[in-house]
């Protein structure tokens, strides 16, 4: 994948729709311009992935790795923003959205300076609310891991989860895709203390790769396919108890995944795929921001689906250029 100067972002951005679309996508641009940090993995000209950081408009892109031997993904900011947990596999090994989570945990600062190697048992890492703690999926359940002594502080059973885990903000529930909830993938939340789960997304298709809004009341997540009929995974946004579901974003011919929203809870950043993920690399994986504001958004012509998805309005969305998984982080 060729990696865009940041000129050429703003014109894949601009030349989107044209005239005063154009201009109401500078716009989102420039709102979000000091907004923080976004760190993503992306391919580099030899071909391996690494970690980058940029400003949320696609200007300041810097590399954080550069490790020809490795693959690295699934970066992760700590929830006050000063460290960055990601996953890092053998070059030989592609980048899957399905199991980038199973290979070695490294924790580094912010700036990807700092890098520690955990080693490959803490599968699907995630922050607990302080930055001291992490969650992880073993197979023995979900384990609560101090990060400074490296030993398990609590287990609790997984409940059918079996991939991209994410901690609430508050420290009080776990999402993450599970099977055991329905006819396929589907996003559980699980109670930290009691251990008892419920589906937040339908059960009747595939839903992945959920997250955390600030409140720690909301989650986002990809709803995907009804198995065995043609489709695309689109973005949706429910309550925790897995009530008002509602839809964020569809766009034809793409798959939508990896949904986050900025520290502030005003705006949405995703990765858009021409494919559906598993494997990345041929994916043709592009990222973009939109604003919560402005959803339900619908991006196509096809006249069916403008139908079907009455209500909702097309709007500025901020091509970020190549990349996938990002994640974003307040300003210090």
């Amino acid at each position: 994948m060729r990696l865009l100067t940041v000129p050429a972002i703003m014109i894949l951005a601009s030349s989107v729709a044209g005239g005063a679309e154009d201009v109401s996508v500078r716009d989102l641009a420039d709102e979000v311009r000091d907004k923080g940090w976004i760190v993503f993995s992306a391919a580099n000209d030899g071909g391996d992935w690494d970690l980058f950081l940029m400003r949320p408009d696609g200007s300041d892109r810097r590399r954080l790795t550069d490790t020809r031997q490795y693959n690295e993904a699934g970066a992760k900011f700590s929830r006050d923003g000063g460290k960055l947990l990601y996953y890092r596999m053998p070059v030989a090994e592609r980048v899957d959205n399905n199991t980038y989570g199973l290979f070695e945990l490294v924790i580094a600062d912010a700036d990807g300076g700092n890098p520690r190697s955990y080693g490959n048992k803490f599968p699907w890492a995630s922050w607990g609310p302080d930055g001291t703690q992490i969650a992880c999926l073993d197979k023995k359940g979900i384990q609560i891991i101090d990060l400074a002594s490296r030993q398990i502080v609590r287990q609790i059973p997984r409940s059918g989860i079996v991939q991209q885990l994410v901690w609430s903000p508050d420290g009080k529930r776990f999402v993450g895709t599970a099977n055991g909830l329905g006819v396929a993938w589907t996003v559980g939340c699980l109670d930290a203390e009691t251990g008892r789960i419920h589906p937040i997304s339908e059960v009747d298709r595939y839903n992945c790769t959920p997250d955390w809004l600030p409140d720690s009341e909301h989650v986002i997540y990809s709803r995907g396919i009804v198995p065995g009929q043609a489709g695309w995974a689109q973005l949706w946004l429910a309550k925790a108890d897995g009530t008002e579901r509602r839809l964020l974003y569809v766009e034809d011919q793409q798959h939508l995944y990896g949904g986050c929203v900025s520290p502030d809870g005003n705006y949405v950043l995703f990765t858009k795929s021409e494919v559906d993920l598993g494997k990345v690399d041929n994916s043709r994986t592009r990222m973009t921001i939109i604003r919560l504001k402005d959803t339900p958004m619908v991006a196509s012509r096809e006249p069916s689906l403008q139908k079907e998805l009455n209500g909702a309005r097309s709007g500025p969305a901020l091509d970020l250029s190549w990349g996938w998984e990002p994640d974003w982080k307040p300003s210090h």
